[in-house]
């Protein structure tokens, strides 16, 4: 089998499906630093998995003569051909998995394996499907995965909720200190289910999908779920449970609203981190009706620091005109980064409930609510 191909474009398909790999992986030593080449139709399909995820890329080659399939280490190619010009490459490859790679007049050796231990690609059969763009299911992964939780917990807790109703879509992320939910009112699928989603390939697809401007086919059933594009696949396990019933949890009657610049608040609070409590990293929010007073204070070193932001608040309380809650800064910090509005609203109930963090302005047919728990007030 003998297959020519452009050395960048071998590179940059090679590091997308490596994203996949996990080095550490004893279940299955040949998927933990190996890729698998097939040749057909003069196209090259590269294959990575760590059994829970696989990912495949698929692309037109310069030449190819003959068909076949080859297991090949991965990082020996990827660093090989990071150090090449812009050439083609060619690839002789024998019977016996002899490898041989020819590019910009140097020749390089190595053995491949054969394909017998390497799992083969999983496909769905019976599945729904659905179509996002690219850039949708990109924002809606970006603005919920970080909320999401660690396995060890609540596995459930570990992934991303997609929630299909016939007139929205939404995506929900939690580890029980923080909530967010993205709802989009433009995708109507028609269906009425959910799933959950896992961690590691909703991280992998924001990072490679996000260079990308088209439609995204996603198929889900048979506990699986698949996302093609452009001629990338990715397919993964779905999470297995009942996901918390997070519409539950999200408080009504908030009649304290704090408006306020994100990129201020997040730069104050980035100063403030150093001194607060490392454990529960503990700003004491004093709102006013022109000024938020934030507090940093670590009792145990001695350390205290206050910083003050111009805000807008209102409250319904007529007793007084200020406010006082208290939050994790880690949290918020991680909060505020994932958002991409000038400003946003802090709506409150009371110091003891949880907090709702809103975008001044989202995008048409888009609805984006952050939750936060309170630290209490020390």
């Amino acid at each position: 089998m003998k297959f020519i191909v452009e050395s960048q474009l071998l590179l940059k398909n090679l590091q997308s499906v490596g994203r996949i790999l996990s080095p550490n992986n004893k279940l299955s030593p040949i998927v933990s630093e190996n890729i698998l080449y097939e040749v057909k139709d003069q196209k090259l399909t590269l294959v990575g998995t760590d059994l829970e995820t696989t990912m495949v890329a698929q692309f037109e080659l310069s030449e190819s003569i003959g068909e076949g399939k080859v297991v090949v280490p991965y990082k020996i190619i990827v660093e090989t051909l990071k150090l090449l010009p812009e050439v083609r490459v060619t690839f002789n490859i024998s019977e016996h998995n002899e490898i041989e790679m020819l590019a910009d007049g140097s020749t390089y050796n190595l053995v491949g394996f054969p394909t017998d231990e390497f799992p083969e690609l999983k496909t769905l059969t019976e599945a729904k499907s659905f179509i996002l763009p690219t850039k949708t299911l990109v924002d809606a992964i970006k603005k919920t995965i970080f909320a999401t939780g660690q396995p060890e917990a609540r596995p459930i807790m570990a992934g991303v909720l997609c929630e299909l109703k016939p007139e929205y879509v939404t995506f929900v992320g939690t580890d029980g200190r923080s909530l967010v939910r993205y709802r989009n009112h433009k995708i109507q699928t028609g269906l009425d289910m959910s799933f959950v989603l896992p961690k590691k390939p909703l991280a992998t697809i924001k990072d490679i999908f996000s260079t990308l401007d088209c439609d995204v086919r996603i198929d889900f059933g048979e506990g699986n779920v698949a996302f093609t594009v452009d001629g990338m696949y990715v397919f993964s396990k779905l999470i297995e449970g009942k996901y918390p019933n997070y519409e539950a949890v999200i408080p009504s009657n908030n009649n304290n609203i704090l408006q306020i610049e994100r990129l201020p608040l997040l730069q104050k609070l980035s100063s403030l981190v150093q001194f607060t409590n490392q454990l529960t990293h503990q700003v004491r929010f004093k709102i006013t009706p022109k000024e938020l007073i934030m507090t940093a204070e670590d009792t145990e070193i001695s350390s205290k620091a206050i910083a003050a932001l111009p805000c807008v608040f209102e409250t319904e309380n007529q007793e007084t005109d200020f406010f006082e809650i208290s939050f994790s800064s880690k949290i918020l910090q991680e909060i505020l980064k994932n958002l991409d509005t000038d400003s946003v609203f802090f709506k409150f109930s009371n110091p003891t409930a949880a907090g709702l963090i809103v975008p001044t302005e989202t995008e048409t047919d888009e609805d984006i609510l952050v939750l936060v728990m309170p630290v209490m007030l020390s």
